[in-house]
């Protein structure tokens, strides 16, 4: 599918195509009146930080919808739109015809749209001298418009319309409207709004009431359009019939738009086989539709526009919205039944295939019986909610024996996913069914078993402060851009690089390969000082670096068009395939790095120049920021050049496990001028290396009052010439530690510490040293070692020992013998006997 190029004056604004979308919602929503009342209001609130503040925003497009083969003009409303000079649109079969400034906020653009233009959701932009807009949508239909008209509140008061019409319509706050169509007995009666779609946090709830007030159906949410309603019944009998639409909690505001189609056009909501090869013809059973199942003889195309899926007519019409269908290579099979029970299955099918089926009541469950050989790979992906069928599937895969070899419930959330290793070579079955085994006639699923295969996906960081909600390129003349770039690898590594681009004239595109463990990689754009005010739709690419393999990947970008609470949750979005790129108004400053001359070395800083340039008068403040970081490298979030200041440095440090190389790097500079504005560095180097020369330091105890030594041994790493400084840092208080100087002969330096009776006691485990070398006239910086300094308090003195003279111990005084003692005694010397001592008088 082609570009189409639609010229106005004195522009030119651009239509083209895009590939399939995934911007859907995911979940049910049950939101009360009060929190979607402030939710409806998000998309028309600009958030404080919003990066693009200065370029044009886009709020909404009025009418939210147009008839197709007609001419059209629709309000683009928003801000800062002064300007205008080119509508970009991302589909064909619409054509750009004139656009009429009203105001600041407003501007008038006249459509042609062909008979044959895609109907559903259409995307656009505005193009101003200082930028681009926001994504917005709005909708062609098949049948004529019709304007909602107040007072339609019951249905005593009804507004009458006609089968076949889609009515614009606003719900405010407890809101009721009712439409009155006339049908015949057993008609089909086809109802469907867009409401979420149109981009507010608009949940409605739709009935069908009969002329006795009796409700004949309701619809809240649909499997096929999420939060939007949908209704598809044959009235019972001849007579009038009411629609009633409302918010699905009776809240509502002037935000609360909705489209609602009513008629007798089929309204299909699955697709059986819900897939088929590209470029191929496939006989297609579309099931949900009241009337009965429609059967056509489909066309499948090579790829889908902007919507994945295929739309049903007939004799009465064509549904507003598509059927989702998958375009694959695989070959379909589908299931026979009685296919419940494994070992009654014959057919026995050959892999990679796409297993079609439709879990069609409760309790059932279909096994496929396939062949496989040891080692294969297969992913084994089951769509289902997916492809807006009602079943929630659970997926098992067994041996011929029955055992379990693997299977899932939510990979997907709710659908399957495995990845099959083919244990054992010979037959295995494949079974699915309904998680809580539920089952009905549109619970469609569609098993692909593929090999594994390599896949590429690109965008841009969604993170980025700068992009966090819009994805565009603005390049002011004369002056930079830059964006960082994301890559997601699916099934291969390796490093990936820019493919050729054509970018509008006077822009200019700088980059690098993006390694193999990073995900992501910045360009910078840069235009020229003459370089023409105009933009375009850019097609980027990036593939594999290796030229053995062929692996390309194209830039897709995510529109957020419903999001709010919680978190910032999205409820709806689009997806597109195109970069929109732009030159801008001269802005009055411009950035440059000033390239260093040294590298960043592994646990070391550096502080990087980035120089300001102002033009006479301009002095205002510009906020800068870092936005990638090589591995292992961190900085701060933002530093500002203050008024007037024209140098400021950008502190950078590294870990010590910082990866090692050279890196591509830039800043983003962002100043208010009736707005903030921004512009980009270039793209300058940063070299990332391991230290000149490491440290081993010594632990050191001491007393108050001392000086110790730390002793410093040196490992050289990497020659430079010069002198170099080491310095401890992270010294208490009261303690003095001189720098030294070393070489590259130094193999040894003794740090002397010098305390004080004041120095704080304790171990001091802070210590690390610091080593500057200077290379190219520029320090480079490290931390090179830790230490401990531990500080006692000194011991007391002791007065010195003087000895004293020795005092004999007193002898024991004897006890005075008694006149028998001194008798006996005299008897035994007679007698030649020892007569003991006597007693002292301690004994």
């Amino acid at each position: 599918m082609q570009q189409r190029v639609f010229p106005i004056s004195p522009e030119r604004t651009l239509a083209q195509l895009t590939l399939p979308s995934g911007g859907r919602v995911s979940r049910r929503m049950v939101i009360s009146r009060h929190v979607i009342c402030w939710m409806l209001v998000v998309p028309l609130i600009l958030p404080a930080t919003d990066s693009f503040a200065s370029t044009p925003r886009l709020t909404v497009i009025t009418p939210r919808g147009v008839q197709r083969g007609l001419e059209h003009t629709l309000r683009f409303n928003g801000a800062r739109l002064t300007d205008s000079q080119q509508v970009f649109l991302y589909d064909s079969g619409i054509e750009v015809l004139e656009l009429t400034q009203i105001d600041a906020s407003n501007i008038d653009v006249k459509i042609r749209v062909d008979e044959d233009c895609r109907l559903g959701e259409h995307i656009a932009q505005v193009r101003t001298k200082r930028g681009i807009s926001d994504f917005r949508s709005f909708y062609v239909g098949s049948m004529p418009d019709v304007v909602e008209n107040e007072p339609n509140n019951s249905i005593e008061q009804p507004q009458s319309i006609q089968q076949n019409q889609t009515i614009n319509g606003v719900i405010e706050n407890e809101d009721i409207d009712v439409f009155k169509v006339t049908c015949k007995q057993g008609q089909r009666l086809s109802i469907e709004i867009e409401a979420m779609r149109l981009g507010a946090l608009f949940d409605p709830f739709v009935a069908v009431l009969n002329s006795e007030n009796f409700e004949l159906a309701i619809s809240d949410d649909s499997n096929l359009n999420q939060q939007d309603s949908l209704i598809c019944l044959q009235v019972p009998e001849d007579g009038d019939y009411f629609v009633l639409v409302r918010e699905s909690s009776y809240g509502g505001n002037a935000n609360c738009r909705y489209r609602l189609h009513v008629g007798d056009f089929p309204r299909p909501t699955v697709a059986f086989p819900a897939g088929g090869k590209p470029g191929g013809e496939s006989e297609v059973r579309f099931i949900g539709d009241a009337a009965g199942d429609i059967v056509r003889q489909v066309q499948v195309p090579q790829e889908f526009g902007f919507r994945d899926g295929l739309f049903v007519d007939d004799e009465h019409g064509i549904c507003p919205s598509p059927v989702s269908f998958r375009i694959s290579d695989l070959d379909n099979q589908f299931e026979r039944e009685p296919n419940q029970d494994r070992t009654k299955l014959e057919k026995i099918h050959a892999l990679p295939a796409a297993f079609n089926g439709v879990i069609g009541k409760s309790n059932d469950m279909d096994y496929f019986k396939f062949t496989a050989e040891k080692g294969q790979v297969f992913d084994v992906e089951c769509y289902a909610r997916r492809i807006r069928s009602g079943l929630d599937p659970v997926i098992h895969i067994f041996d011929a024996k029955g055992k379990l070899v693997a299977g899932d419930d939510d990979a997907r959330r709710p659908d399957s996913y495995l990845r099959l290793t083919v244990p054992e070579t010979g037959d295995y079955f494949l079974r699915i069914k309904d998680h809580l085994r539920h089952g009905q006639p549109d619970f469609v699923y569609r098993v692909e078993i593929s090999a594994v295969k390599p896949h590429l996906r690109i965008g841009i960081l969604r993170n980025d402060r700068y992009s966090q909600l819009r994805q565009q390129i603005c390049v002011p003349r004369g002056n930079r851009f830059a964006v960082m770039f994301s890559a997601g690898r699916d099934n291969f590594a390796g490093p990936l690089e820019l493919m050729d681009v054509v970018w509008p004239d006077g822009i200019v595109a700088e980059t690098k390969t993006m390694s193999a463990n990073l995900t992501n990689v910045p360009i910078v754009f840069s235009a020229a000082e003459d370089a023409e005010l105009s933009g375009d739709l850019v097609d980027v690419k990036f593939r594999l670096a290796d030229p053995k393999r062929e692996i390309t990947g194209r830039f897709r970008n995510l529109a957020d068009f419903a999001y709010g609470p919680p978190n910032n949750a999205r409820y709806y979005g689009a997806v597109s395939n195109r970069l929109p790129v732009a030159v801008t108004e001269k802005i009055p400053f411009k950035l440059d790095i000033v390239q260093p001359n040294s590298p960043l070395v592994r646990d070391g800083s550096m502080r990087l120049k980035i120089v300001a340039t102002r033009d006479e008068g301009f002095d205002k403040p510009i906020t800068v920021q870092f936005p990638f970081r090589p591995p292992g490298v961190g900085t701060k979030p933002q530093i500002k050049f203050n008024k007037g200041q024209t140098e400021v440095y950008y502190p950078l440090n590294a870990n010590s496990n910082a990866q090692i190389g050279k890196w591509p790097v830039y800043a983003i500079g962002q100043s208010d001028i009736a707005g903030p504005v921004w512009a980009s560095t270039q793209l300058a180097e940063l070299e990332v290396a391991e230290p000149y020369v490491t440290v081993e330091l010594n632990r050191t105890v001491c007393s108050q009052g001392d000086s110790p030594t730390i002793v410093c041994k040196l490992n050289h790493h990497r020659s430079f010439e010069g002198k170099a400084t080491a310095e401890l840092l992270g010294v208490p208080p009261n303690i003095a530690i001189p720098k030294l100087t070393f070489t590259k002969e130094t193999t040894d330096l003794t740090f002397t510490v010098s305390t004080t009776e004041k120095s704080p006691i304790g171990k001091h485990r802070g210590l690390f040293c610091r080593l500057t070398i200077t290379e190219n006239g520029e320090p480079i910086v490290s931390t090179a070692a830790r230490s401990e300094l531990q500080i006692n308090k000194p011991q007391p003195k002791v007065a010195a020992f003087q000895p004293t003279a020795e005092k004999k111990p007193a002898l024991p005084k004897q006890k005075a013998k008694s006149r028998l003692e001194q008798l006996r005694e005299a008897k035994a010397s007679k007698a030649g006997q020892v007569v003991p001592p006597p007693k002292t008088q301690q004994q």
